[in-house]
C-alpha cells in the first residue's frame, strides 16, 4: 500500500511541474498577502501590536512559506471530479480514496513550497529585510506543522464533500475562504483582530492550520501553551476526520455518476 500511495505521490508531483507557468501562478496568488499587506501595515504606522516593520515582513514571509505546505486547497479538485463523474474510477482503485487524495494532496504541497524560494528572496529583497527571523526548527514546530496540515487536508476534504448534494459548489467553497482566511492568521495577526473575533478564532479550527505553527516558527509560544496547542490540534483533526468519514458514507450513497 505504501509504494502505490507513494507511486500517486510520484505521479502527482510530475504533474504539477509539467505545467510549470500554471503552478507558479498559483503559488503566487496564494503569496499575494506576503507582497501586499506588509506595505499597508508599515503605512500605518512606525509600531504595531508590539510588531517592528522588520518583525510584520518576517511574520508575512514565515506564515506564507508555511503555507505553501499546510493550506490545502484539493477540495476543488475533489468537487469537480464528483460533479463530472471522474469520481467513479477512483473509487475502484486498489487504494482507498482518503488515502490516494491524501498523497494528491501531499504532491502540491512539496511542488509549492519549492516553487515559493524564489518568491520568498524576491519579497525579502523588495522590502529590504534588515535580518532574517530566528525560526525554531524544533521537533514540536515540526510536529505542529505536520498536524496544522492534516487539519487542513481533513477540512478541505469535508468541504469537497457537499460536491456529492449540489452541482454549484463554487461558492460554498469560496465562502469557506473568508472565516479560513481572516480566522487562521493568513490574512492579519491575530494580535490585531477585535477581542470579539479574537473569542471566534479560538474557539475554530483555522488558527491552529497557521497561526500556531507561525508562532511556534517565531519562538512567540511557551512550553506549556505549544504542548496545549498540539493537543488542541489532535482534537479537531479527530473531529474532523469523524465529519470527513460521515460525509463521506452518506455522499457515495448519495452519488450518481453525474456528469460521466
Amino acid at each position: 500500500m505504501a509504494r502505490k500511495l507513494f507511486s500517486i505521490f510520484w505521479i502527482y508531483l510530475k504533474e504539477c511541474f509539467a505545467y510549470p507557468a500554471a503552478s507558479i501562478i498559483w503559488v503566487v496568488a496564494d503569496a499575494q498577502t506576503a507582497m501586499i499587506l506588509p506595505a499597508v501595515w508599515m503605512a500605518a504606522g512606525s509600531s504595531f501590536f508590539g510588531m517592528t516593520g522588520n518583525d510584520i515582513i518576517g511574520y508575512y514571509l514565515v506564515s506564507m512559506t508555511l503555507a505553501q505546505f499546510i493550506t490545502c486547497h484539493l477540495m476543488w479538485d475533489i468537487a469537480w471530479d464528483i460533479k463530472e463523474g471522474f469520481f467513479s474510477g477512483q473509487i475502484i482503485r486498489p487504494v482507498p480514496y482518503f488515502g490516494s487524495q491524501a498523497a494528491r494532496n501531499l504532491s502540491w504541497r512539496v511542488a509549492k513550497l519549492a516553487l515559493f524560494a524564489p518568491v520568498f528572496v524576491a519579497v525579502s529583497l523588495a522590502y529590504g529585510l534588515s535580518s532574517v527571523p530566528s525560526i525554531e526548527l524544533n521537533v514540536t514546530f515540526i510536529a505542529a506543522t505536520v498536524l496544522a496540515h492534516t487539519l487542513s487536508y481533513m477540512l478541505a476534504f469535508a468541504m469537497a464533500m457537499t460536491a456529492f448534494w449540489t452541482v454549484e459548489f463554487v461558492s460554498i467553497l469560496r465562502l469557506y475562504y473568508l472565516p479560513e482566511q481572516f480566522l487562521s492568521g493568513r490574512l492579519v495577526p491575530l494580535q490585531s483582530l477585535p477581542d470579539w473575533a479574537a473569542t471566534i478564532a479560538n474557539a475554530l479550527p483555522f488558527r491552529w492550520t497557521n497561526d500556531f505553527p507561525v508562532r511556534l516558527a517565531l519562538g512567540k509560544v511557551s512550553e506549556h501553551e505549544a504542548s496545549v496547542g498540539l493537543i488542541i490540534q489532535v482534537f479537531w483533526i479527530v473531529l474532523s476526520a469523524v465529519l470527513c468519514k460521515v460525509l463521506f458514507v452518506r455522499g457515495t450513497r448519495h452519488y450518481s455518476g453525474v456528469g460521466m
